[in-house]
């Protein structure tokens, strides 16, 4: 415990300042780009010069590093209270034209060099949902309307079903018995691919009901609930 103790106070006093980025994206949580070209603000709220390295990867399991997405400007230097802007490029070619495809927007925070001695630089690492739209003619709201929930087997299990070209990303997942009950604890996240059904396991209980948000793409969350009714596919309906 004394050796711990000194520890700490050796940390604080070797290391007497940190220095850390501070930067923002218009405070948006993720990204929709629709067409060939798309602009993503980078802002440094800091009292420092901050230097942003910006790449895009894909967001699901490929294992391909080959990315049809660049970057205009990947390194970028923004100083203390100013905001700089980057380009994502697609060519055209390499993502799929009847669906959403689903990849994520990666800046390293690197605060500059520190002028003091004794100062310790943290780096940080953001990565945001970046999502390619390309024409489709449903809307994300008839997406929305038209997620269905099934029970399956002996009512212990759930399925969601996105018969949709979008991704949908559900939140605060609350199923509830006949009794008003919740069924263990609320499921926080939950992230459907286009035409595509996620199951989820509901031990010890007979879902009844359920309650979820869906996030739009100004990254809101929109209320909806839906009866679970056996045999049938249930869409749910806004609260």
């Amino acid at each position: 415990m004394v050796f711990l103790f000194k520890s700490i106070i050796f940390f604080l006093v070797f290391y007497s300042t940190l220095s850390t980025a501070h930067i923002s994206f218009d405070d948006k949580n993720r990204f929709i780009m629709s067409g060939n070209r798309m602009s993503v603000n980078i802002v440094n709220d800091g009292v420092d010069a901050a230097l942003a390295e910006v790449s895009v990867s894909w967001g699901d399991s490929k294992n391909v590093d080959y990315v049809p997405l660049v970057v205009s400007n990947p390194l970028l230097k923004i100083p203390a209270g100013g905001r700089a802007s980057v380009n994502i490029l697609y060519q055209g070619e390499g993502l799929p034209k009847d669906r959403e495809s689903y990849m994520l927007l990666n800046i390293l925070d690197v605060p500059t060099a520190p002028h003091e001695p004794n100062n310790l630089q943290i780096a940080l690492r953001h990565r945001l949902k970046l999502l390619y739209r390309p024409p489709l003619k449903e809307t994300l709201d008839d997406a929305m309307a038209n997620l269905g929930w099934k029970l399956l087997g002996n009512g212990d299990q759930i399925a969601a079903n996105n018969p949709s070209p979008y991704y949908l990303t559900l939140t605060d997942i609350e199923i509830t018995d006949q009794n008003h009950r919740i069924c263990g604890e609320p499921i926080e996240h939950l992230m459907i691919s286009p035409f595509s059904s996620t199951s989820l396991e509901i031990p010890n209980c007979s879902p009844a009901s359920l309650r979820f948000g869906i996030v739009s793409d100004a990254g809101n969350m929109r209320p909806y609930q839906a009866e679970l009714i056996p045999d049938k596919n249930n869409l749910g309906s806004r609260m």
